[in-house]
Formats: structure tokens, sequence, C-alpha cells
């Protein structure tokens, strides 16, 4: 996933931040243990928030207990005990890092491609073995891709149509880990949704960038900008959709009953992705 799904720390609570961070290092740990040092580089904030989002529906909580930071000794942090759901959150990022390499290797530059190349054994090694603990989420990651590559090679001009892939992939990731079919359907709409909102997001933080090396973007075929000034207006024209998404999702969440962590999940779908949104349509470059 692309990292626009994080927390808004000035308005965090200290206890819900330190939590919110328990999982964090926990998830890179649990990473490092399945699938080698080197995975931990492909640690996410999007991943982070589909396993709280999963642990805030289950009955039984993280349980955590004092740990410390594997990099770093002498930093303490939170460790949570009960793993199921970062391990399985580990799973899908590995799934997601293979197959996200197999289109940086056919799209992307030189400089680029010779560092996915050179990843590419580790990314197989690890696509392998959590495709053998996924296996349906293996079949769904790489569906989605290959319904990307299609809409991209017939440079699909339309924007909802070059958003579903991804939309459809949150949808069936969400609804997986709902308790009963009156959760499961607002699970669905609350990851179409929010998938929606991740990659058209990407797609207007990718503008400049995409406009330049002549890449696929739907907001480029949509809006045809060549100026810097039409490049700003394509920008705002993306604001009223984007605004739309994270409505949708929000009022899909306010229908799910949370048993822990709505606090640092309404800190992130309220406060956390508006100002990442804001950053990304005024063209401010975001650490990922």
């Amino acid at each position: 996933m692309f990292g626009y799904v994080r927390l808004f720390k000035p308005t965090i609570t200290m206890g819900e931040y330190e939590q919110y961070q328990g999982l964090y290092c926990t998830l890179c740990k649990r990473l490092g243990k399945h699938y080698g040092l080197l995975s931990r580089f492909t640690l996410s904030y999007d991943m982070t928030f589909l396993a709280l989002l999963e642990m805030a529906l289950a009955e039984d909580g993280p349980d955590f207990c004092p740990g410390r930071c594997s990099f770093n000794p002498t930093k303490k942090c939170l460790k949570a005990q009960n793993t199921a759901a970062l391990d399985r959150a580990a799973d899908i990022g590995t799934l997601l890092t293979y197959y996200k390499l197999r289109d940086t290797l056919a799209d992307e530059g030189f400089g680029k491609r010779l560092k996915a190349r050179l990843m590419q054994p580790f990314a197989a090694h690890g696509r392998k073995k959590a495709a053998k603990k996924q296996p349906e989420m293996d079949k769904l990651v790489a569906q989605m891709m290959a319904r990307q590559t299609q809409l991209e090679a017939e440079l699909t001009a339309s924007i909802d149509r070059a958003a579903e892939p991804f939309a459809l992939m949150l949808q069936e990731m969400a609804a997986t880990v709902a308790a009963d079919d009156t959760q499961r359907r607002v699970l669905e709409r609350f990851g179409y949704c929010l998938g929606r909102w991740i990659y058209l997001t990407d797609a207007v933080d990718d503008l400049d960038e995409d406009l330049k090396k002549g890449r696929y973007n739907p907001y480029l075929l949509a809006r045809s900008p060549q100026t810097e000034e039409e490049v700003k207006a394509t920008r705002a024209y993306a604001k009223e959709t984007l605004n739309a998404c994270l409505a949708e999702c929000i009022a899909a969440y306010n229908l799910l009953e949370v048993c822990r962590f709505d606090g640092i999940l309404r800190n992130i779908l309220e406060q956390g992705m508006p100002h990442v949104q804001k950053r990304v349509i005024a063209g401010e470059e975001l650490t990922k």
C-alpha cells in the first residue's frame, strides 16, 4: 500500500500514541520473524491500520506488555502479545510488496527497475511463504494487479474505473474480518471507499512525476494538464472526489461497533487522512 493512512500526532493522546506505536513496532518484529530482516523495510502505516481495525473489532485485545525496539534496544516500547491480526497484516503486506515490485519492473525507469530487480528474489521468497498462509489473499492481489495493468494498458481516462480494482481489493480484505453478515456489508463499504481514497490520493500525489515521465495517471488523461497552473487546477479538481470518498469511509466506520482503539481510528480517519489529503492536493512532498 502507499503510506497515506496515518495518524495526526498533534491531537493524539500520549496513551493512544504509545498503543499505536506498540502495534507498529510489533508488526515490524513479526515481519522480521516470518520474512527476514529485509522485510522490515516494507513496514507501512497502511498495514498497521489494517491490523488495528481487525483488533478493534475482535473480542480479545492485543494484550500489551513492555518491550524494546529491535533496531534500538535502548528505546522502550509496548509489545502486543496477541499477534494474529499483525501476522495477517504482515502476510498481506508481503504479498503487496511482491506484486508492487513486479509492477515497478514493468513500468519504471532504469534506476527503480535495478533496485526492484535486486529485491525481487527476496520478495518472491516472501510471497511464496505468504501465499501458503493466505492463498485467497494472494489470488485477490494478483487479480487486482492484473486488472490494474489492463486498465493502464487501455489508457483508461475514467477516474472511477481506474480506482475500481484497488477499491474492490480493499473491500474484500476488510470483509474477511467480519463477524456476521451485517458487519460484513459495512466493512465492504468501508474497505471500498478506503481503497478508492488511497488509490486516488496516490494518483494526485504522483501527478508531477507522471506528467514528466509520461506515465499512466487517470487524472492526466481525464484533464490533460500541461502547465504548472493546469496541474494545480487538476489537484483542486480531485479534492471533491477525495472528500466524498473520505466522508463515505467515515460514515461506514460510524456504523461499526468497535471494542477498542476508537480514539486512534478516529484520529486517523478524521484528522490524519484529511491532513495527508490537504498536503497532497497542495503538492507538498510526503515522507513515506
